[in-house]
């Protein structure tokens, strides 16, 4: 279960980054992010009190009697009662040596913090984004390219991490920095300090309001690109058999390069846009340092009075400009990854509204004693005109064998997927024993079905495994796996054939098998969990007559313990139904056994002759 966060309907173009973070983050996760902004601030702090630090120690090495003129020297040397001016230098040393030291730690511990909430939270969001989108429903699916999904998951969540969270930390971190160190500076040299501020921070500011909106065009184009390059690279893979046969290959490869060209030149703006200033204000910092010491000789000051002050400003500067360096680099990183942030909020957090409807998905339970009723339902795919199924009425008793028989794009799928709870129906309901199959009995429904569809997607495992589908390995009974392949004709294939029977692996999507095979397997999988429905859609269609005949025979001995409902291409296949239902033009237009549909049916009749 995921932490709750609003649940109301946002709208993402209204709200600002903070917003949209604020959004996507747990309060735990938040109240993370506050801690180390306090933690930032020590950083700062200790940052800037090593390089203040440094001012009275060099003063006094280049002049002892400071120590009598300044009245805080002065105090420490009393209180401290060093034996002489000698001693209590090398105390100063000493001083500003841990003062370094200890900014040091504190800096690498912000970092070992701020990167373990970093990686923390590319695995939490990650997971939470794939929770979100496994809890969409079916139809969510439809719309989408599963590789965008893959790609939004595994890769950009990663690029909000990496770049946009690590952005948004160096700027926060080193703005304080930056602040700390220029307040102790004011206090040192007003005037100089003044000057520093205004041309570095007027120089970073303009390059920012130059390169801004350029920044977010292209960081749009990245993801758009980067979207073209998971997408052309699943289809070249998934589709490698068609691929190598047609001779295709080097269509995918300009399709690929296409998207991959556009992704480095996006990338290449932004990682010239965030370094190319660096080299620039460092130059210009240097000869900064330069002129201010020729002018203050022009003015006829003493360079040995200049030397502490000097070395105050270098070292400031030593920290300064990495850290003006970092915050733009993070504003950089901020700017071309903000259409990530905005794709990633509006899938985790405005489309909230669809998937917190499927929490309470568990909290009804679901009987099925007697019979599935559908009473008119109408249903239309989303931007579609046309009405896929128009007012369905029928019922389906328990342990009854059932079949489904109409043309290419009479309903017959679509229908199937609305028993299984996949899809809602636009009017009229479907009942199980009188109860609505609604978002809150639907999990309860699903975990009577086993479902046979004609393409069978298989994992990169073993057969044990891919029959136990989604079952720890702990946790799986092989004999019931055993039992199951017994019943979809498999087993004795399995334990002659297979070099290591059950642990055999079959390789991703089942490819060292045949269709016919893979299919067996599907069917076993169903079998495995003893479902209380068994839906086959033309789950046999790969089977040759004889295997079909067995696997069906074996089905129909069970007939008696479980519903089947099946979709089948071959009308004899459904010989021994109790019950077919004919669709045309997603209408029913027939109902009956085989033997009265062949009487009174003139279509059944008309799809039985193109059979023969």
């Amino acid at each position: 279960m995921r932490e709750c966060r609003s649940l109301k309907p946002i709208s993402t173009e209204k709200r600002n980054f903070i917003q949209k973070l604020y959004d996507i983050l747990t309060p735990k996760e938040r109240l993370h992010a506050v801690f180390l902004f306090f933690l930032s601030l020590v950083t700062a702090f200790a940052q800037a009190f090593g390089v203040f630090s440094v001012f009275p120690f060099i003063n006094v090495v280049m002049d002892p009697a400071v120590i009598h003129s300044n009245e805080w020297l002065l105090w420490a040397y009393e209180k401290g009662n060093f034996a002489d001016e000698n001693a209590f230098m090398m105390f100063l040393g000493i001083v500003v040596f841990i003062a370094i030291f200890f900014s040091s730690i504190i800096s690498a511990l912000t970092i070992w913090a701020k990167m373990r909430y970093v990686m923390r939270r590319n695995h939490d969001i990650s997971r939470r984004l794939l929770t979100t989108y496994l809890s969409r429903s079916y139809a969510f699916f439809l719309q989408k390219n599963t590789s965008e999904l893959a790609q939004t998951i595994l890769a950009e969540v990663k690029q909000l991490t990496d770049q946009y969270l690590i952005g948004l930390f160096e700027i926060v971190i080193n703005t304080m920095i930056f602040i700390s160190i220029i307040v102790m500076l004011l206090w040192v040299d007003t005037l100089v300090t003044l000057g520093a501020v205004v041309f570095l921070g007027g120089t970073y500011v303009l390059l920012n309001m130059f390169i801004r909106d350029g920044l977010k065009k292209k960081g749009a184009g990245r993801v758009e690109s980067n979207q073209g390059r998971y997408k052309i690279a699943s289809e070249a893979l998934d589709s490698i058999k068609t691929t190598k046969v047609m001779g295709v290959e080097n269509y995918f490869i300009r399709e690929y390069s296409k998207y991959s060209k556009k992704y480095a030149q996006y990338n290449t703006y932004y990682k010239v846009a965030g370094k190319i200033p660096h080299y620039l204000i460092e130059s210009i910092a240097f000869g900064g340092i330069v002129f201010f010491i020729v002018f203050q000789l022009g003015r006829g000051n003493d360079v040995i009075t200049l030397i502490p002050l000097i070395s105050l400003f270098a070292l400031a500067g030593k920290r300064i400009l990495p850290a003006l360096q970092k915050l733009y680099g993070g504003v950089v990183q901020v700017h071309f990854n903000q259409a990530i942030l905005d794709k990633l909020h509006l899938d985790l957090v405005v489309a909230e509204e669809q998937t917190d409807e499927l929490e309470g998905e568990n909290k009804e339970a679901i009987s099925f004693t007697r019979k599935i009723r559908f009473q008119d339902v109408l249903f239309t795919y989303e931007g579609a005109s046309e009405k896929v199924l128009k007012g369905i009425n029928l019922e389906i008793e328990k342990n009854a064998m059932i079949g489904f028989v109409g043309t290419t794009g009479s309903g017959k799928t679509t229908l199937i997927d609305l028993l299984m709870g996949l899809m809602t129906p636009d009017s009229g309901q479907i009942t199980i024993d009188g109860t609505p199959l609604s978002k809150s009995t639907v999990k309860s429904w699903q975990k009577r079905i086993g479902y046979v569809p004609q393409d069978i997607y298989l994992s990169d495992d073993t057969i044990c495994n891919n029959i136990a589908f989604g079952v720890k390995k702990d946790d799986i009974d092989e004999e019931r796996v055993r039992r199951a392949a017994q019943l979809a004709a498999i087993h004795t294939f399995i334990e002659s054939e297979l070099p290591e029977q059950y642990s055999t692996e079959i390789g991703e999507r089942g490819v060292r098998l045949s269709g016919g095979q893979r299919q067996r397997i599907g069917l076993a999988r169903a079998l495995y969990r003893n479902p209380d429905v068994l839906v086959l859609d033309e789950a046999t269609s790969a089977l040759d007559g004889a295997t079909e005949e067995a696997v069906l025979k074996d089905i129909g001995k069970e007939a008696g313990s479980r519903t089947v409902i099946m979709i089948a291409h071959r009308l004899t296949t459904l010989i021994n139904c109790d019950q077919i239902f004919v669709l045309e033009g997603g209408e029913l237009i027939g109902q009956g056994t085989y033997e009265e549909l062949m009487q009174s049916n003139e279509r059944f009749r008309q799809m039985a002759r193109m059979e023969k």
